[in-house]
């Protein structure tokens, strides 16, 4: 009886563990407003959706910051590049453009490759 209770004790506090581990590490790190400046990446701190023009997303046209403006949204899509399954030429090729055409013409309405997409959001575009 009390080898029972220890195996399902342990494994209470193996699930809860687990479950706090993914919980935490899917939480974004956002930086205190005195430690933006010491940030030395090239990556933008965005604590709130912001409208971004198609002007700014132009600057945003190489591997090394890829922006792209889909569907009104705006994604950094950065970090996909070597990660996209059809190749990072696909994703360069709407580097610091509107990509919808392309994303939809590809990708259509695909709830699995949307919500991909939705971790990617930096903000919002606006003409």
């Amino acid at each position: 009886m009390q080898t029972r209770l220890t195996s399902i004790i342990i494994g209470l506090v193996l699930v809860l563990s687990t479950g706090s581990l993914v919980y935490f590490t899917k939480q974004p790190v956002v930086l205190p407003p005195d430690q933006v400046s010491a940030r030395t990446d090239t990556q933008p701190t965005i604590t709130q959706p912001s409208e971004i023009t198609l002007t700014q997303i132009a600057q945003h046209s190489s591997r090394t910051s890829c922006w792209s403006a889909i569907n009104g949204g705006v994604y950094d899509l950065t970090s996909w590049i070597p990660n996209h399954p059809g190749g990072e030429k696909t994703i360069l090729s709407i580097c610091g453009i509107d990509g919808s055409d392309g994303y939809n013409g590809q990708h259509g309405g695909r709830a699995k490759i949307m919500t991909i997409l939705g971790g990617f959001k930096i903000g919002t575009f606006t003409k």
